[in-house]
C-alpha cells in the first residue's frame, strides 16, 4: 500500500478507493507503511536531539540529548505512532457502529495509517527542531490529515458525504484526545527511564575536556 502515498497528494478521491479495494484484497497490507513510515519521525528525531540540537525559547544556546537518551526517545516516537494507529483504526470502528457498511478493525488501522502519514512527512521537521521550523508544520500537516480524512471517509467508509461531515467531527474529537494521551504516556516514559543528564550543551562539555588536561599540566 505504500504506492498509494503519493495519489494522496495529487488525487486523494480515487486513491482512497483503490486503498478500500487494496484493504479488502489484503488486510494487513498496511502493515509495512506503519512499521516503516513510522521510523521517519523516530529516525529524525533521533539525529535532531543527538546531532542538530536545539535552541530553548528565549535562549540562542543550543542543547543536546545523549545518544542513548536520543536513541530511547526514538523508539518511544516509534511506538506512539504505531500505538496512535492502532487506536485511532478502533476508534473509527467505533465510531461508524451505525452506518451499514461498519468497518472491520483492521480496516480502521489501514484508515488511520493513511491519516497519520501527513505526520509521518511532517516528522523530517524534527532533523532541525528550530521554533521557525516547527511551527509552521505542526498545523499544516494537521490540517492536511483532516483534508484527508474527509477525502476519505466517502470512499473508504461507504459513507454518504453529508454523513461524512458527523462522523468526521466525531473521529477529530476523539482522535486529538487519543494522540494527546498517548503523546503524554510515551512522553513520560521516556523521561522515567531516560538516563540522568538527558541533554547537555556540547560546548561546555569541550570546555570541561578541555580544563581537565590543563589542570593535569598545571599539577605537573
Amino acid at each position: 500500500m505504500i504506492r498509494h502515498v503519493p495519489g494522496l497528494f495529487v488525487a486523494p478521491r480515487p486513491t482512497w478507493t483503490s486503498i478500500h479495494e487494496d484493504a479488502e484484497h489484503h488486510p494487513l497490507g498496511f502493515l509495512p507503511l506503519l512499521l516503516l513510515g513510522s521510523l521517519i519521525p523516530a529516525l529524525c528525531v533521533y539525529y535532531g536531539g543527538a546531532v542538530a540540537g536545539w535552541a530553548l525559547f528565549g535562549s540562542e544556546e543550543r542543547h543536546y540529548l545523549s545518544s542513548q537518551s536520543a536513541a530511547l526517545l526514538a523508539v518511544a516516537v516509534w511506538l506512539a505512532f504505531v500505538s496512535n494507529a492502532v487506536i485511532m483504526g478502533y476508534i473509527v470502528r467505533w465510531v461508524l457502529f451505525r452506518p451499514p457498511f461498519r468497518p472491520p478493525a483492521l480496516h480502521g488501522i489501514a484508515f488511520a495509517t493513511f491519516l497519520s502519514v501527513p505526520f509521518m512527512l511532517g516528522g523530517l521537521a524534527a532533523l532541525y527542531p528550530e521554533r521557525w521550523v516547527l511551527l509552521p508544520v505542526i498545523p499544516l500537516v494537521g490540517l492536511f490529515s483532516v483534508i484527508q480524512l474527509y477525502y476519505g471517509l466517502p470512499h473508504f467508509m461507504r459513507l454518504h458525504q453529508d454523513k461524512a461531515y458527523f462522523y468526521g467531527a466525531c473521529i477529530i474529537g476523539a482522535g486529538m484526545l487519543a494522540m494527546i494521551s498517548v503523546g503524554l504516556f510515551y512522553l513520560e516514559s521516556w523521561r522515567a527511564i531516560a538516563p540522568p543528564g538527558g541533554y547537555q550543551n556540547l560546548e561546555e562539555q569541550r570546555q570541561d575536556e578541555g580544563f581537565i588536561p590543563e589542570l593535569g599540566r598545571q599539577a605537573r
